[in-house]
């Protein structure tokens, strides 16, 4: 996936358009080009951003902060772990956090857990701070399991 496939759509009156505002989200991407382009996006829209170069870097990095994840944005198909393996990992560690798996295949090829939803390759900034939005709205993550 190429930067010139995403598309950042122009700001509206100084901010982006469907602002979470403090969320935490977790960004599994393994093409650093992609991950900076999507890093810059969620966090113009105001969210706090942990990033992983791949999916055995996820749930590290889960671990490793003490906060709630609000969501976890994956790639499907990365080297050392799949955005799938990674989304059921991460719900074994920290029940209820929403999942938005991204990739350039056909979402019919995926079966989806509750709480999943499905992005297809390419997509606009809008496009992608609103199905955010909306899979906030619809979740409350529930405590770590560890109790941290």
């Amino acid at each position: 996936m190429k930067d010139a496939d995403y598309h950042q759509t122009p700001k509206r009156g100084g901010t982006v358009a469907g602002t979470q505002n403090g969320k935490s989200i977790l960004l599994a991407e393994n093409e650093r080009s992609v991950r900076e382009l999507l890093l810059n996006i969620l966090r113009e829209a105001g969210n706090n951003v942990l990033d992983a170069g791949d999916g055995r870097e996820g749930p590290e990095k889960s671990r490793q902060f003490n906060g709630t994840i609000h969501l976890l944005l994956t790639d499907v198909e990365m080297p050392n772990m799949t955005g799938i393996e990674l989304a059921t990992q991460i719900q074994i560690d920290r029940p209820g956090v929403p999942v938005l798996l991204m990739s350039g295949m056909e979402s019919g090829m995926l079966l989806l857990n509750e709480g999943w939803q499905f992005l297809s390759k390419p997509f606009t900034s809008d496009l992608l701070n609103e199905r955010i939005q909306h899979l906030l709205l619809q979740v409350t993550p529930k405590p770590r399991l560890d109790g941290v």
